[in-house]
């Protein structure tokens, strides 16, 4: 047993670099879930909602993304919880990729419909100087 490769991980569970994926849209479906479902539904005016059902809905969705099962996912989480030497660099690695990315993640896009353009340094005629003849004046 000395000679077992600690980082392998059996058969049947998510490889690390795959549930690294799999777990930041998790947080993120989670993420969403606490900061839009759970807040909308405490507004006096919103039809009542079932928060947990939407939330284990957006999880569904996204064992679906990765073509996954919810059972797998929890049995390689399990696994994971289980060695914390793997899931120690499993976060790690991901909170060091999303450090990296940060300034990416944040930089505003360029897309047309952001892009304004600067309105005093548009070049306009001048509508009275268009007409050049006397309105008062007969021809």
């Amino acid at each position: 047993f000395a000679c077992t490769n600690r980082q392998s991980v059996p058969a049947g569970i998510i490889p690390p670099d795959s549930m690294q994926v799999i777990l930041r849209d998790v947080i993120m479906a989670d993420q969403f879930a606490t900061q839009y479902l759970l807040k909308d539904s405490l507004l006096k005016d919103s039809v009542h909602r079932n928060v947990k059902a939407e939330t284990l809905q957006l999880y569904e969705t996204v064992f679906r993304l990765h073509k996954i099962s919810r059972e797998a996912f929890r049995k390689s989480l399990n696994f994971y919880y289980s060695r914390p030497d793997l899931v120690k660099t499993m976060f790690d690695s991901r909170a060091a990729y999303e450090t990296r990315n940060r300034n990416e993640l944040y930089k505003p896009r360029n897309t047309p419909d952001l892009q304004k353009k600067d309105s005093l340094r548009i070049v306009s005629r001048d509508s009275l100087k268009l007409h050049t003849k006397d309105s008062l004046k007969a021809d």
